[in-house]
């Protein structure tokens, strides 16, 4: 059995790309690594096709060091291929970018990326090892796939975000202007590309129940909700200090935007009852965020952590402000696996199983956030009670072992496959 692996998000630094996306890439890889291995065929193989930026070594000597690195990261043999993104030779106006884009779903901003000519005979140059079957990595990845004219093998297409969700909320983020609100005319055409791409699939998977029942409501068939998932670390205890923390990866807008309002909204206000309180803002590119470099008082930039044990453990009450984007964050359900009290906004919480009041606060306005985020620094009770109802729950529904083992059950009863029962891993309590 051939299974060809297909996506936009190339790990170009394997220390450094472990942000949500990466996590709930390797779960999919895994998946398809123990479905294979099930075969029990000597010609099981996993092929990988990742579309890379321009810029990325394709040289046949990057590809066998980039392939041997992903193997020995992934713990399986590999064949990589590498292919580069489409690019305009020259910088485009706003105007330009988005005009072409309002009548075709394929000349999108990101989407024009790998949809044209050079990107389509990379994809088909991977079919033409006959693979039976095709995982595609998000929306982007797909564009290939639509445009072919080969003969297609079963494909199992991951949306983790509803992308035209994604996208409107976050058009409707301000600053608003003119340009911007000439995006609201692509969202026809990014709307029916999305269907298209979810009708050629065999199964399409989503982050949640929510965005599955969204979906099965637009009378799409065979979606398959596969949540957001982490390996459950041991529980921490309280730290009496009084720290607010938010992790992300800043080069996703939705993350940036959640920094700015918890710094410049609620942080103040948190000050202004506490002078002591201290909040900490984890995570790479930390640069992209407004105050950064204006050192606001409390404020903590850590940059990238290697040790999130030591992260948690400094901090009392995690937050997740996330006011657009789509999917689920790992980031929430990382808190909660900890045993964190943890601080949401509806967005940040939404499509999770966690229950507002019994294992977080969902707060959306800054006054509301910040006085929640007071009462939790100031109440050990309380936060030891939303820590531990929280864990509860995450090793209930988001224990990754056990989302790896749905994955691989799911793709074999898509694809009439019979397999070795496997039993589950245990959770640390």
């Amino acid at each position: 059995m051939r299974v060809l692996f297909v996506s936009t998000h190339f790990p170009s630094d394997l220390r450094l790309d472990v942000q949500g996306t990466y996590k709930r890439m390797a779960m999919f890889v895994e998946a398809l690594q123990l479905m294979l291995q099930d075969q029990r065929s000597a010609k099981a193989a996993l092929d990988v096709l990742f579309y890379v930026p321009p810029e990325t070594d394709t040289s046949p000597e990057a590809i066998a060091a980039t392939e041997k690195a992903l193997s020995e990261h992934w713990n399986l043999p590999i064949t990589l291929f590498l292919c580069p993104e489409f690019m305009h030779a020259k910088p485009l106006s706003k105007w330009q970018q988005q005009t072409p884009g309002m009548l075709n779903f394929f000349q999108q901003r990101d989407l024009i990326r790998t949809s044209q000519p050079k990107q389509i005979q990379a994809f088909e140059a991977c079919l033409s090892r006959q693979p039976d079957a095709v995982f595609i990595h998000r929306l982007r990845s797909m564009c290939p796939a639509m445009l072919t004219q080969k003969p297609l093998p079963p494909i199992f297409f991951d949306l983790d975000d509803i992308e035209h969700i994604a996208f409107l909320r976050d058009i409707r983020q301000p600053p608003t202007r003119l340009i911007t609100s000439l995006y609201y005319l692509q969202l026809p055409a990014f709307w029916w590309g999305e269907r298209q791409a979810i009708r050629l699939a065999k199964q399409t998977y989503v982050c949640s129940q929510h965005d599955e029942e969204y979906l099965t409501r637009q009378g799409l068939a065979d979606v398959v909700s596969i949540p957001n998932a982490v390996t459950m670390p041991r529980p921490q205890p309280l730290t009496a200090e009084p720290t607010l923390m938010l992790l992300g990866a800043y080069h996703y807008y939705p993350n940036i935007n959640a920094a700015n309002f918890l710094i410049e909204n609620v942080f103040p206000i948190v000050r202004q009852q506490l002078p002591e309180a201290r909040l900490i803002i984890a995570g790479k590119q930390p640069e992209n965020i407004r105050t950064y470099r204006s050192n606001p008082p409390g404020v903590e930039f850590t940059g990238f952590v290697d040790d999130l044990d030591a992260l948690y453990c400094r901090s009392r009450v995690v937050c997740c402000p996330i006011l657009s984007g789509g999917g689920t964050r790992v980031k929430l359900v990382e808190a909660a696996a900890y045993g964190k009290p943890i601080v949401s906004t509806r967005i940040g919480a939404e499509g999770l199983v966690f229950k507002d009041g019994q294992d977080f606060v969902q707060r959306d306005e800054p006054q509301a956030f910040a006085a929640a985020c007071v009462a939790l620094l100031q109440n050990d009770d309380r936060c030891g009670r939303l820590g531990a109802s929280a864990r509860v729950t995450a090793i209930k529904h988001y224990d990754r072992a056990n989302i790896v083992h749905s994955i691989r059950r799911s793709m074999q009863q898509a694809l009439g496959l019979t397999k070795t029962p496997t039993p589950l891993l245990s959770s640390p309590s």
